[in-house]
């Protein structure tokens, strides 16, 4: 089996090749902090009609989001557009949303949703009573005693109060406001790489804080307090302001799991520094195997003693397939956190009939017993068709324990070895295979050639569509100079 570190990964990494990796990514990020340095402020364009915000603010957050559109504006259609273009960068379970649908059009949700007149005015920008208690409720069930089914609302309220939860308009917003409330413009978040790539601008877009990758010997395992004092040290030398530590578990790209002790550890070593450690759990309830698996929320880890530096992330947007939804739940036992936040989520509120919807699915424990299963036996059969066509191609990949997704390494097809090689490989599956995968260079990997491929973002039958053209252009890669890529050469990819 050709995945990853032996089990993890079965093609191993040096510790020679990694260390001059990590050393060549770090000496060209440097050197692009040096000549951003010595940048005169640029001045605004002469027909710019916004303010230098607002310009800051008009690149694309992701790199690969001009890519994705081709796939809204063209997407392929098994019947009749078997050409189209096929997105697997974007980390959505589309796989889902039937049950969801038919669950939220009972009668019974729509009148709950808008005949209470509670929804018809303002209230706490916090949440709604009525949906705090839900959200406390379903963590208390879901992640502090997940493996207790008789424990009642009652007692789950007597463990995670209402008070300590806040509800706000996605993740997005409400890790925005954590940076903002707790630290300063310039501050430095330490992230295990790879990581998510949309993290960045969750945290500069206005709070002003930076990203700092953690480059760790084995990503799959998650970082050691040794890493962490390394990447520490590294970012002060470069006139840093530590403050904050992330994580995701399940791991986003890695699609694995930390353990427990990995969590605990880490979150040691932050206490000891002084720093805010902020967990985000949004695919906990997506784990493939509910039963044989190392899972264990931070909350339940930490028994439940967050204390005012430990601050927990969940929403419907991964687990639920609802991003459209806009609802994100922030867990922290910081009451000076919910005191600002309460002042400040005034602009990412979440519309109280979407709350009121919310409350009564999160405390319908039947149907949400019955929809993770379905939700797990579909990321199943979707992530077999993929990790079944890349064993064929022989393609090494990390064997995905959750998630909606798997990272996958195309390192061995590169004409060259380096992020400008990744870029060109990129474009070909773009191009040719009309695959949009998302580059492992946006999520701050030091090794080039690294993809992640978002399974769950199209249906089984799309799915299959797209890997057997990967497997095509990957034979044609193997086969030919790269020179010799071209778009005769490759017709064949789309037309099988």
């Amino acid at each position: 089996m050709t995945t990853l570190n032996g089990g993890q990964f079965t093609i191993p990494i040096a510790a020679l090749a990694f260390a001059v990796s990590v050393a060549w990514f770090h000496r060209s990020q440097s050197q692009k902090e040096k000549d951003n340095a010595n940048k005169p402020s640029a001045p605004l364009p002469e027909d710019a009609t916004i303010g230098s915000r607002g310009v800051a603010a008009l690149p694309a957050t992701l790199s690969y989001l001009s890519s994705f559109f081709k796939c809204l504006q063209d997407p392929c259609d098994p019947q009749d557009n078997p050409k189209g273009y096929i997105g697997l960068c974007i980390a959505e379970n589309k796989l889902i949303t039937d049950i969801l649908a038919e669950r939220l059009m009972q009668p019974g949700t729509a009148t709950a949703a808008f005949s209470d007149s509670e929804v018809y005015g303002y209230s706490s920008f916090l949440g709604l009573p009525v949906a705090r208690s839900a959200v406390a409720y379903f963590l208390a069930k879901r992640f502090l005693f997940p493996d207790d089914p008789t424990i009642t609302p009652d007692q789950a309220l007597q463990h995670i109060s209402p008070q300590n939860i806040a509800i706000g308009s996605g993740c997005a917003s409400l890790l925005s406001y954590l940076f903002y409330i707790l630290g300063e413009k310039g501050d430095c978040c330490l992230i295990p790489a790879p990581y998510y790539a949309a993290f960045e601008s969750d945290m500069s877009a206005i709070a002003g804080c930076k990203a700092f990758p953690v480059h760790i010997a084995n990503p799959v395992m998650g970082p050691t307090p040794k890493e962490l004092d390394l990447a520490y040290i590294e970012a002060q030398s470069k006139g840093m302001r530590v403050k904050f530590l992330l994580l995701s578990n399940p791991q986003n790209p890695l699609a694995v799991i930390y353990g427990a002790d990995i969590v605990k550890n880490s979150i040691t070593w932050a206490r000891k520094r002084g720093l805010h450690t902020i967990m985000d759990e949004l695919y906990a309830l997506s784990v493939h195997d509910e039963h044989n698996h190392k899972f264990e929320s931070v909350i339940r880890t930490l028994d439940n003693q967050l204390g005012n530096d430990v601050h927990f992330l969940w929403a419907l947007s991964k687990d639920f397939g609802a991003s459209g939804f806009r609802v994100g739940t922030l867990y922290t036992q910081n009451l000076q956190v919910l005191a600002a936040l309460a002042n400040l989520n005034i602009f990412s509120g979440v519309s109280h009939p979407i709350q009121m919807i919310t409350a009564e699915i999160l405390t319908d424990d039947e149907f949400v017993d019955t929809f993770l299963e379905e939700c797990r036996v579909r990321l199943r059969h979707s992530y077999a068709i993929c990790a079944n066509k890349l064993e064929e191609m022989v393609v090494p990949y990390v064997p995905a324990e959750a998630g909606l997704f798997v990272y996958v390494d195309f390192s061995a097809l590169l004409p060259r070895k380096d992020f400008e090689g990744e870029a060109m490989l990129r474009d070909l599956i773009t191009d040719y295979a009309r695959i949009v995968l998302t580059p492992g260079e946006s999520q701050r990997d030091s090794r080039p050639g690294f993809f992640r491929i978002c399974y769950a973002w199209t249906s089984p039958e799309v799915l299959e569509i797209a890997m057997e053209r990967l497997s095509r252009l990957v034979v044609k890669i193997r086969k030919m100079d790269w020179s010799d890529l071209n778009e005769i050469s490759l017709e064949s990819v789309l037309k099988g």
